[in-house]
């Protein structure tokens, strides 16, 4: 896997950054990397498994997490069998007990019926969340192999457009924004090709 000092490395050797007073400090090539990782995160969320007590008889548990409802693929209770969203009997009318169902609310899961005991324990939660960026120099780049280049060129465009913003308000004309846009692109082209969609924030 590509760490955090290989991929800047490689990037400075790409902005043609490589001498002895560089443009670009550490720093600022580090801040670039997290900005594109997170970019990265948001057309190739990283897949989930966070588990939940539930005791028997509970309708309402504090997870202490906070996750996104439409990004939860799938509920399982202790039992392993598969627990439908809130409410699963809409398209059941006339039906007596509605059955058990979830819905998630902040860090809270609430059940449509008390927690079964045969199902009582650990619920799994599968669920999609963003990338998480490197902390050090020797952590490894969290993304799916084959994809470095995604996160190279989304990082180079955020190094880029730092420096534009820069060059503007020292009143220089360069063309620092047109290489951030061509980076940007080149990381949606590739996105396209793997059948993935990302959108970056500009500037």
């Amino acid at each position: 896997m590509t760490t955090r000092l290989e991929l800047r490395t490689a990037l400075r050797l790409r902005l043609e950054d490589n001498g002895v007073a560089p443009l670009w400090d550490d720093a600022t090539l580090n801040e670039a990397i997290a900005a594109a990782v997170r970019a990265y995160g948001v057309a190739a969320p990283r897949q989930v498994a966070t588990g939940v007590t539930v005791p028997a008889g509970a309708t309402k548990v504090a997870t202490g997490v906070t996750l996104d409802p439409d990004r939860i693929a799938r509920v399982t209770d202790a039992a392993g069998i598969w627990v439908p969203p809130w409410p699963p009997w809409e398209d059941r009318p006339g039906q007596r007990s509605p059955g058990q169902a979830w819905r998630w609310w902040s860090d809270e899961l609430i059940l449509a019926e008390p927690a079964a005991s045969s199902g009582a324990g650990i619920w799994t939660i599968e669920h999609l969340t963003g990338r998480t960026p490197p902390a050090a120099d020797g952590d490894a780049i969290d993304v799916f192999a084959g994809d470095e280049e995604i996160v190279f060129a989304y990082a180079q465009a955020a190094a880029l457009a730092r420096r534009a913003v820069e060059d503007a308000k020292r009143g220089l004309r360069t063309d620092a924004a047109a290489r951030a846009e061509a980076a940007r692109e080149e990381a949606e082209r590739v996105l396209g090709r793997r059948g993935r969609r990302a959108r970056m924030v500009r500037g």
